[in-house]
């Protein structure tokens, strides 16, 4: 059975199950885990590049194995309305992790990062700890950055020590009195494969260009940034107050 047949045996039970929720929590429990794995198994099919299957399939398996020895302990009724539907969820399950991650990532983010960050690596000692199909997590020391395809610069670019506080690019920028600080978006709009690639080209030159104390853990340069991100919150929430009339 194809992914597409699995998915639609388990969205025709959905109206059934829907009108049998509020007759207990098992009822409740077991339309709530099946709803929401058919959006789940309708991102699969649509070939979402965004998600890495496997780990979310495992973790899905998880639940509705337990939604399994739940029913088995039940009555009659239940183990023959709900034992074959759960035993379909998790059949469709086990093909969805089966759907390997994207060598390069979401529109090629993670080649973008291995080809613009190659000075991490080789200057500064940095290693993967983490790679999703989004977003690439390096680590050297107590330095951590996280790098990644996503709609908010925010969430693109990270940098932190301990995992304690986090800084973004604009932090970065301001440090050290560039103009562009004022320019990095707040919303990314990252369509195709070349705006990755610019959005990153970019990213890489600011890091190269004023990150080795912080890439090398200088501790006088995290001190500077945490004042820098001060002082630009606190410009920002003045800036705000005066255009609403707050002052």
């Amino acid at each position: 059975m194809t992914l597409a047949d699995s998915l639609t045996v388990l969205q025709s039970s959905l109206p059934g199950l829907k009108s049998e929720r509020n007759e207990g929590s098992l009822q409740n429990d077991v339309y709530e885990a099946v709803d929401d794995l058919c959006n789940f198994g309708q991102r699969a099919i649509a070939n979402d590049t965004r998600i890495n299957y496997h780990t979310r399939a495992e973790s899905d398996l998880a639940l509705f194995q337990k939604l399994r020895s739940i029913v088995a302990e039940r009555s009659d009724r239940d183990r023959e309305r709900y034992q074959e539907l759960l035993d379909s969820a998790v059949e469709f399950l086990l093909q969805i992790a089966q759907i390997p991650l994207p060598a390069d990532g979401r529109l090629g983010v993670l080649k973008v990062i291995r080809s613009h960050f190659g000075f991490l690596f080789e200057q500064y000692g940095f290693a993967v700890c983490e790679e999703q199909p989004t977003r690439m997590r390096l680590k050297s020391g107590h330095v951590c950055l996280e790098l990644g395809w996503a709609t908010a610069s925010s969430l693109s670019f990270s940098l932190t020590k301990d995992d304690v506080s986090h800084f973004w690019l604009e932090d970065l920028l301001y440090l050290y009195h560039d103009e562009r600080s004022e320019k990095v978006p707040l919303l990314l709009d990252l369509q195709t494969e070349g705006d990755v690639e610019s959005w990153f080209e970019f990213v890489a030159c600011v890091l190269k260009e004023y990150g080795r104390d912080l890439l090398t853990d200088q501790p006088e340069s995290w001190e500077q940034l945490a004042q820098a991100q001060s002082k630009r919150d606190a410009e920002y929430a003045a800036m705000m107050d005066a255009r609403h009339g707050r002052n």
